[in-house]
């Protein structure tokens, strides 16, 4: 299984000489909450994301082996206070980043997945936005969108 679009650039990120770049991608995916100490990760924080995750209920949705690596930096970051090896930071970003995933973050992502496929589909020649150019405004319209990823999520 390939890595998404989100996962490639975490790990992109990581592998810079700066580790202030991913604790940055990781602020703007938490909504603004930054990862204390900068480059490592503490034993409080990774306790306040899986507390996060069971009460969304994403920790269900994760597999086995992301939960175990998720419990090892847990285990690891109590051990030893903080998280500092770039690989196991770069894994449980991964798992982090799942784990506080919304319901409507979720929603969109899959919208916009649908609207991308639907649009290379509608642009070829004799296609949809031939006939009805109004077409190309709805797959942008945030309600369309809304409506487009609550039909695909329940199919």
């Amino acid at each position: 299984m390939s890595p998404s679009r989100d996962e490639a650039e975490l790990m992109m990120e990581s592998t810079s000489q700066n580790g202030s770049l991913l604790a940055c991608r990781l602020e703007h995916r938490t909504g603004g909450r930054y990862v204390p100490g900068g480059e490592r990760l503490s034993h409080s924080w990774l306790q306040t994301i899986m507390r996060r995750g069971h009460r969304n209920r994403n920790w269900g949705r994760l597999n086995i082996s992301e939960r175990a690596i998720f419990r090892c930096a847990l285990w690891v970051a109590k051990a030893r206070g903080t998280i500092s090896n770039m690989r196991l930071m770069v894994q449980t970003f991964r798992v982090a980043v799942k784990l506080l995933e919304t319901t409507r973050n979720r929603i969109l992502k899959t919208a916009r997945i649908r609207a991308s496929r639907v649009c290379v589909e509608y642009e070829k020649s004799g296609g949809v936005f031939s006939w009805a150019p109004l077409m190309r405004e709805w797959l942008n319209d945030p309600g369309y969108l809304w409506y487009l990823g609550i039909m695909e999520i329940n199919s």
